[in-house]
């Protein structure tokens, strides 16, 4: 869970840890967001069909209702599938746990496949903007012409984030008790595999009565790719102000030993008892509550 590269994303931010030494030295790490790193470089030595729960943390994040600095992470991969495969066992996970007549939701409907949602679609058929093809210029005249204010300061990525966030989501969960969220655009896919098209990422996001669960993505392989990649979010969260943790060198050195396609997801437990339990809020589920902690 202590780890020297606990992660590049913009939007996360690794609880940072200094490591003192008998012998003087001291070594910056942080606390794991996700096991991912550790999980991809075990698919790099040879296993095939892995999975891990662990606590994970998270700086700067709400205290309480659905958020925690600190939470349990079910996380699992396989090699030789992609993350059509990954969303058809997910889909199986969540129905078996939730759907028994226990549930206190019974009225999910967990018997029935989940829909499948593009995310670059939606966008652009709100907006009238492939996020692909999105500028500043483009997006500002979108926004003007719905009357919404746009995000200032941000690059194109963030805005697009933003707007599909507090502007289409909402419908989406409020018109699907469950349902996948996928073809993210490729800024918000960092380590995932693009589609053929390269428009758009291989990745998914599990939603339970507005709860989203869980996040998934067909990997990305391509050690050459994914350091691009993280120099680009290394770089974001330089302008953010914001740690950057080394790249995990040892990761990248494993990537091309993973077979293409392989499959990774991330599911919160935490959020997957609230709904089990029917509860509206994470303290409810926590011995020490996460909102009485500090």
């Amino acid at each position: 869970m202590l780890v020297k590269c606990p992660g590049m994303e913009p939007n996360l931010d690794p609880v940072g840890v200094d490591v003192r030494l008998l012998d003087g030295t001291k070594h910056r790490g942080g606390l794991i967001t996700s096991p991912e790193y550790s999980m991809k470089k075990l698919l790099g030595g040879g296993l095939e069909k892995i999975y891990t729960i662990t606590p994970v943390f998270r700086n700067f994040e709400k205290l309480g209702e659905r958020w925690s600095v600190e939470f349990s992470m079910l996380e699992w991969y396989q090699q030789h599938a992609d993350y059509h495969e990954c969303m058809k066992e997910t889909e199986g996970l969540v129905s078996m746990i939730l759907g028994r007549k226990s549930d206190p939701s019974p009225s999910l409907g967990m018997e029935k496949s989940w829909p499948r949602i593009s995310y670059v679609k939606e966008f652009e058929k709100f907006f009238g903007v492939h996020p692909a093809d999105a500028t500043l210029e483009n997006l500002g005249e979108a926004c003007i012409r719905l009357g919404i204010e746009i995000s200032k300061g941000y690059n194109v990525a963030l805005i697009i984030a933003d707007l599909f966030q507090y502007h289409i989501q909402p419908r989406l969960e409020a018109e699907n008790p469950l349902f996948f969220l996928t073809e993210y655009p490729v800024a918000e896919a960092a380590l995932a595999q693009k589609n053929a098209d390269g428009r758009s990422a291989q990745r998914f996001e599990g939603y339970v009565n507005g709860l989203e669960i869980c996040n998934g993505f067909t990997e990305l392989v391509d050690p050459v790719e994914q350091r691009k990649r993280f120099e680009l979010e290394a770089e974001e969260r330089r302008m953010a102000g914001k740690e950057v943790f080394p790249i995990d060198e040892e990761l990248l050195s494993r990537l091309s030993s993973v077979a293409s396609p392989s499959f990774g997801n991330a599911l919160g437990i935490d959020r997957l008892i609230m709904l089990k339990a029917g509860a509206k809020d994470i303290d409810s589920i926590h011995l020490f509550p996460p909102s009485q902690r500090f």
